[in-house]
């Protein structure tokens, strides 16, 4: 079963790359004061109030193109382009909403990465966000390690962070899961990747997965929630 859970308003990442004359500026996450952003989780919030899940998912779009296939216990909270600077605003509103979660997955870190978010940075607003999220009575938290791109993607600021990047938010994630001690799943995903960059059949851009790389994704989900 599939539910519309994420905004039909897509975002794509070329529009939030700017140049001024021959210089890049870097995207930043501004997600939370864009108004199909607050939709979404005006949304979110209205259908979850005051429930409880069992298991919930927080992501950007790579979690956010599954759905949310695993039945009434289990909800996809992911929204496309999410790093850790909006999903921090959103777990914010749900704890408003009296939102609860027996159990959470967080697939953050791939835009984080992109965003050029400091190290500094990332570890404060990942404590945050597990603060929020046992605020909500999570006893379980799941951290999931940041999506490498294809290598062509990596070189390309408009549409990826570079590998070396996500690599270094991976080693971020590793650090929080041990200090917080919480779970940290990453081997079932390895089927998407060839020497950490995303496999070119499994992917529509580089960066998105395709219908067989969310198959791989969905399955490595499953095998956690069960």
């Amino acid at each position: 079963m599939m539910l519309a859970i994420n905004p039909l308003i897509w975002i794509e990442k070329k529009f939030l790359g700017i140049y001024t004359g021959s210089k890049l500026i870097p995207p930043q996450d501004h997600l939370s004061s864009t108004l199909w952003w607050k939709i979404a989780v005006l949304y979110q919030t209205r259908i979850t109030r005051n429930k409880q899940y069992k298991w919930v998912l927080f992501g950007d779009s790579i979690s956010a193109h599954i759905g949310n296939p695993f039945g009434k216990y289990f909800f996809n909270f992911a929204i496309s382009g999410m790093s850790l600077v909006s999903l921090v605003e959103q777990l914010k509103l749900l704890q408003k909403a009296q939102t609860k979660c027996d159990r959470a997955i967080v697939a953050i870190g791939t835009n984080d990465a992109w965003y050029g978010i400091s190290d500094q940075i990332f570890l404060s607003l990942m404590k945050e966000a597990i603060f929020l999220l046992r605020e909500m009575e999570t006893t379980q938290i799941v951290l999931i390690p940041a999506f490498y791109s294809t290598v062509a993607a990596s070189f390309n600021p408009l549409r990826a962070g570079s590998l070396q990047r996500v690599e270094e938010i991976n080693v971020l994630i590793h650090q929080v899961a041990k200090t917080e001690k919480l779970s940290l799943e990453g081997e079932g995903i390895f089927a998407l990747y060839a020497d950490k960059s995303l496999k070119e059949d499994l992917t529509t851009d580089g960066v998105h997965l395709n219908q067989e790389g969310c198959q791989v994704y969905q399955q490595f989900l499953l095998q956690i929630i069960t």
